[in-house]
This record gives structure tokens, C-alpha cells and sequence, in this order.
């Protein structure tokens, strides 16, 4: 029976582009119907092409989840993938807090992702609404597993709410916000090296982050293994805050002047500069 010591200690980031990259890079839950020709995601891609040495992760999420409708634009996520080789996409998959949909369901989505063409398939699956007791370990390494099976190389990466301390001699990137902790995690890759997951916060308001004094920084929870998310940001370009998460070695970051509501559902107005400032801060 695989134990929860062992369990946790397997928690790692299998992204192979946040390893060893020093640069803070940004992460967009982009959640946004892209349009027959990929409009609306004109301006990420301006960006991601603008920047081809920045570290971009892109959250896909077609329907809550993945979609079988064949009159979707898949081609945008084919075009997104041929941009840099520094970006990466991951597929939504909400779980229910491991009791509000059946496994078969999760899997489901799992499948219904993994078994897109190639050309658009996503390099990982990314887990939400988890459930981080222990007596749902079992359940979410199967859903790793069913992942790691058909993408050896590929990311697995969730959003747990934090019921339980884990130490970060076994996690990677971790979280933001004391007042809402949640922790964005992956799991194993076989023959992988343990590389930790980041930890992000569920309801993070800008006006309610301060850096550092937000974050937990120390020896064995240095900086590079957290990632900043933050909605409700100012209407202009936060340019102080990304330079003090950037100089304070900040793993990724995203910053949007939305509403919580809406956060993921627009582009920030000030996206492309964000990636900008990332990008020449690196």
C-alpha cells in the first residue's frame, strides 16, 4: 500500500521548465474563449513570442474542463504550443474536493485531454477544487498516475487547501497568503527528480499582499520555491511589487487588475507589459 509518508515525499514539480530556471517567470490560468482565429488570445501570444526566453505557463480550461465539441478552436491551442520552447500548457480538472464528482468522472476529463492529437495536447493535467487530507491520497495518485501513464514526461500539477503541514524538504513552489493558504502542487514523474511544488493562494487580493512580509522565507522555505498570484491589482502596472518579487527570487507570478470574478476570464489590461518587465528582469 503506497503510505502517505511516501505520498507526500513524491509531491514534486515535473516541470522541467521551472527547474533550475533562477528568472521569475509568469503562470496565466487562462480560462478565456479564444475565438475561431485565436483573437482573443491575440495578446498572450504577443507576449509569449515578444519573450521567447521567459518561463510562461498557460492554464487551459475549455469547458470547466476539457471539451469533446469539434467545432472548438483547437487549432489556438496548437498555435500556442509552436510559440516558444519555454512555454507550457496544462489542463483543467476540477475534482470536487475529492467527494463532489465520482473518479470516473475526473478521469474522464483526464482521458478526454490526454487523448487530444499531439499537436494541441496539453503537457500536463492540472487538478483543482483538491482535497489535501490524507485520507485522499490514494485517490489523487491515481489521478497521477493515470497522467504519468500516458505523458512520462509531462506536468501534474493541483490546488489543495493546506489541512496539513508539509515541510519543504519535500515540496518545490510553494504558497503566497496566510490568510487563504493553498498549496499548488504536482506529482512524480518516474525517474524524475524530486523538484517541489509551488504553493498558491485560492483568494489572493492584491491590496491584501505584502512582500516578504506575506510569505514565509527561510532556509528550508526559501523564495524560489513560491509563486505570487493576485487579483483586484491596481490599474496600472504594478512595476514596484514585480521588481521585489523578481529580485526576491519569486518562482512565478501572475497580477491582474480584474476583479476576483473575472480574474481569469480577461487579460489583464496591462498583461503584455507585465511579461515585459518580467522578461527584462531576468
Amino acid at each position: 500500500m503506497f503510505s502517505l509518508k511516501k505520498l507526500i515525499s513524491a509531491a514534486c514539480l515535473a516541470q522541467s521548465f521551472l527547474r533550475g530556471v533562477k528568472a521569475t517567470g509568469a503562470i496565466f490560468p487562462l480560462y478565456i474563449y479564444p475565438n475561431d482565429d485565436c483573437s482573443a488570445w491575440s495578446e498572450v501570444f504577443s507576449s509569449i513570442t515578444a519573450n521567447p526566453t521567459l518561463p510562461i505557463t498557460l492554464i487551459i480550461n475549455p469547458n470547466s474542463g476539457p471539451t469533446t465539441d469539434p467545432n472548438y478552436p483547437y487549432t489556438c491551442f496548437q498555435q500556442a504550443k509552436t510559440l516558444s520552447s519555454n512555454l507550457r500548457t496544462v489542463g483543467y480538472v476540477p475534482t470536487g474536493y475529492g467527494t463532489g464528482r465520482t473518479s470516473s468522472a475526473v478521469l474522464a476529463d483526464v482521458s478526454t485531454y490526454l487523448n487530444w492529437p499531439t499537436a494541441y495536447r496539453p503537457s500536463g493535467i492540472f487538478f483543482d477544487e483538491t482535497n489535501a487530507t490524507s485520507d485522499f491520497f490514494n485517490l489523487y495518485s491515481t489521478y497521477a498516475s493515470s497522467v504519468r501513464q500516458s505523458i512520462p514526461s509531462g506536468s501534474i500539477v493541483s490546488v489543495e487547501d493546506l489541512t496539513f503541514e508539509l515541510t519543504f524538504d519535500v515540496t518545490d513552489f510553494v504558497y503566497v497568503h496566510r490568510s487563504s493558504l493553498t498549496r499548488a502542487r504536482t506529482w512524480p514523474i518516474p525517474g524524475s527528480s524530486p523538484s517541489p511544488m509551488p504553493l498558491s493562494p485560492r483568494n489572493s487580493f492584491y491590496d491584501d499582499f505584502s512582500f516578504p512580509s506575506s510569505l514565509i522565507i527561510n532556509s528550508t522555505e526559501p523564495a524560489s520555491k513560491q509563486i505570487v498570484i493576485l487579483h483586484d491589482g491596481p490599474s496600472t502596472l504594478p512595476t514596484s511589487l514585480i521588481q521585489q518579487l523578481s529580485a526576491g527570487g519569486i518562482a512565478s507570478t501572475f497580477i491582474t487588475n480584474e476583479p476576483q470574478a473575472d480574474a481569469y476570464n480577461n487579460v489583464p489590461s496591462y498583461w503584455e507589459q507585465f511579461v515585459d518587465e518580467l522578461a527584462n528582469l531576468q
